[in-house]
């Protein structure tokens, strides 16, 4: 890393991308700020190979990436490290876990007044609004282009995706297929974002964009299937069992976006199971070797997912239209049982259960699983109220 008193990690997804996009936009330094992407669950292994590297910041940006619970003790040996006397931190996220920790990072790592942690305690947004929000850039055109991207806005608006916004999002969404990826080419996609959609693609990036587009091909023959097997839910709604272990070019959020729309909103939940080759893209020499010992070689992971984000804006709809199917909250109200009872906190519309080693979900048994997700959904969808009318209510 060059010589810099400005350090920005951001999560590797659309979010994560943009938000980090968004911040360098906001603070006026595209090309200045050390970048990190990498995922919550291994922030400390990257903290501590820059800490070890004799790296110290005065500022230190953290977009849409989590608090990691388990390995708090490392991350605040981390960042005391990291950050110079009188340095400050900007943590942006609206992940649960960070402002649920916030006095315990604060009180640990002795954060003064200037130091924020800025959470989503309004529960509506995304990381790239929260990131605008922050720093009041909604009306900067390449923020605006950012959020809208994050967001889909243009498609909610019936219009066309501008087509260099149509090319960068394969260049982010290829990100994940290539977790062997130089860093300074992962940081570049970032960089090059805050300049807006319109800056050119450099050619290093182009193997992204052309798998992309690959994957959107096979997505788009399997949206086209009619025989995913359905799950139970309440008051006229299904589930639906997405398989995709022998898809290594499927895009699991499309296809189920696609298929939640094809179904007129009658879907309330996704239980995918991914191709056990897609792990996770992460910066560092140790995260990526403690990624490959937890993620290479194991069998697909299960989740769950919903995309009944809720009506916030839509004062008259009733209270569960508004917040959608939150998963997260759901689940801490009455918790699921067995299999499903660990949860990975995230937004109603993407929120991950992962089936972590430990918890006792034999994934070669994925449809006697998903049955017994299904049975556990039913109930927790009939606790909370969950109806036809709340389903009909539309995100906006």
């Amino acid at each position: 890393m060059k010589k810099t008193n400005t350090l920005l990690i951001t999560h590797t997804d659309r979010d994560g991308i943009f938000s980090g996009a968004a911040l360098l936009r906001a603070i006026g330094d595209p090309d200045g700020p050390d970048v990190c992407m990498t995922q919550g669950s291994y922030l400390a292994d990257e903290l501590q190979e820059i800490a070890d590297a004799g790296r110290t910041y005065q500022r230190l940006y953290v977009c849409d990436t989590y608090w990691h619970t388990p390995h708090a003790d490392r991350l605040i040996a981390g960042i005391r490290r990291l950050l110079a006397p009188g340095g400050t931190i900007a943590w942006i996220d609206h992940h649960p876990e960070t402002v649920e920790h916030e006095p315990t990072m604060r009180r640990e790592l002795g954060l003064s007044e200037q130091s924020k942690i800025l959470g989503d305690r309004a529960g509506k947004h995304e990381a790239v609004s929260l990131v605008a929000a922050t720093f009041d850039a909604f009306r900067d055109p390449v923020v605006s282009d950012l959020l809208k991207a994050t967001a889909r806005g243009w498609e909610r608006n019936g219009e066309a995706v501008p087509y260099p916004v149509q090319r960068w999002l394969r260049v982010v969404d290829g990100l994940p297929r290539f977790p062997e990826l130089p860093p300074t080419w992962a940081a570049e996609i970032v960089r090059r974002l805050a300049r807006g959609f319109d800056t050119e693609i450099p050619e290093l990036l182009e193997p992204l964009e052309s798998c992309s587009e690959d994957v959107e091909r096979r997505t788009a023959e399997l949206l086209a299937r009619t025989d995913w097997p359905r799950l139970p839910s309440v008051d006229g709604g299904w589930g639906l069992l997405l398989d995709l272990r022998a898809e290594r070019l499927a895009n699991a959020y499309v296809l189920a976006y696609g298929l939640f729309q094809a179904s007129d909103r009658s879907i309330d939940y996704f239980v995918v199971a991914e191709n056990p080759g897609l792990i996770h893209y992460v910066s560092g020499t140790r995260a990526r070797v403690e990624r490959d010992r937890l993620e290479r070689d194991r069998p697909a992971g299960l989740r769950v997912s919903t995309m009944h984000k809720g009506a916030r804006r839509n004062t008259s709809a009733t209270w569960r239209a508004r917040s959608g199917i939150d998963l997260q909250y759901l689940t801490v109200r009455k918790p699921a049982p067995d299999a499903v009872a660990h949860w990975i906190d995230a937004h109603p519309y993407l929120v991950k259960g992962l089936w972590a080693e430990g918890v006792g979900v034999d994934t070669r048994r994925v449809a006697a699983t998903a049955g017994e997700i299904g049975a556990t959904m039913v109930d927790v969808l009939a606790n909370y109220g969950w109806s036809e009318a709340d389903r009909r209510v539309e995100y906006r």
